[in-house]
């Protein structure tokens, strides 16, 4: 029967050393080239989209405002043609 053997020093060099470190080199410069990507990202948006959409949101409400306001005038207008006129103040 043979002895298990079982080898407890450290190699001087790995076997897959040079390979492994050119893979973490890889993913570092993924990883430096995402983060690069993000920002470039965050910049337009913050600097192209953001601005963009604001001014597309205010003029949609300045319309809808005017629109409202049109609206609420003919509802006012519907509802005198209906009330009677000793009825302009309406009860609590």
């Amino acid at each position: 029967m043979s002895r298990a053997f079982y080898n407890t020093q450290i190699p001087r060099i790995l076997p897959a050393g040079r390979y492994s470190r050119q893979k973490m080199d890889k993913f570092e410069e993924i990883g430096r080239r995402i983060d690069a990507e993000m920002e470039r990202l965050r910049r337009y948006m913050e600097e192209e989209v953001a601005p963009e959409t604001e001014r597309r949101t205010a003029s949609f409400l300045r319309d809808v405002s005017s629109k409202l306001d049109e609206f609420a005038a003919k509802l006012e207008a519907r509802m005198s043609r209906r009330t009677p006129a000793s009825q302009d103040d309406p009860k609590p």
